[in-house]
């Protein structure tokens, strides 16, 4: 009796398992294989995932935690260096020096990442989406299109220009709600500084954005 009971369990577990099989293949055939991410799509969610767990912590984190956090995927997620350049304008940089150049990269990465810091503080429910991401262009550009989708409000687009750094894709520009160059408007912000002052001036500007993003996060 003992004998027909283990085997009428046993029977009950096989017949369950082969139907989980099928259920698995139909599952298979009908979605087809799961497909990676691009890199460019991966890099972006990596990023957008390491905001969402810095905002969960933000209060216990404070301000330098959340900077310190984030200081090492925003140099895997950004090209620091172009995105300076750019935002320096063309003729501008050409006529830096080597040490202005690396100071206003330096303090272009401080500022990006206490920005975020300070923009991305506390979690309330909020959310990225990918969209999607296009054909590279012919230039070397392939957009990854986002949107962060806060509690309770309308998603915000947040659309990446992403280009070949090396062997690895990094973002190189922003665009907010899905138009809007953020270098451009950074272009525009430096220019100013720089008509009436020098490089060291605009680095002290920039690092005086970097302080002010520390004010009420």
């Amino acid at each position: 009796m003992q004998y027909s009971t283990n085997r009428w369990g046993l029977l009950m577990i096989l017949s369950l398992f082969m139907r989980m099989w099928l259920l698995g293949l139909v599952a298979f055939f009908a979605l087809g294989p799961v497909q990676a991410a691009e890199p460019q799509t991966a890099s972006i969610e990596r990023f957008h995932a390491a905001l969402i767990d810095n905002m969960k912590n933000g209060k216990a984190l404070g301000f330098e935690g959340r900077r310190a956090k984030l200081e090492p995927i925003i140099k895997e997620t950004f090209d620091i260096p172009t995105m300076a350049r750019i935002s320096t304008g063309a003729a501008a940089w050409a006529n830096l020096s080597d040490a202005d150049k690396a100071a206003i990269t330096e303090a272009f990465a401080k500022w990006t990442t206490a920005s975020y810091a300070g923009n991305f503080s506390a979690f309330d429910g909020e959310s990225f989406v990918t969209k999607s991401q296009t054909p590279e262009d012919g230039k070397g550009n392939v957009l990854v299109n986002t949107q962060l989708i806060p509690n309770g409000m309308a998603p915000v687009a947040f659309n990446y220009r992403m280009q070949k750094s090396g062997e690895t894709w990094k973002a190189v520009d922003i665009f907010l709600d899905g138009a809007i160059s953020q270098l451009a408007t950074f272009r525009a912000q430096f220019a100013t500084v720089l008509s009436k002052g020098t490089p060291a001036d605009l680095v002290a500007h920039m690092n005086k954005l970097a302080a002010e993003a520390n004010k009420g996060s």
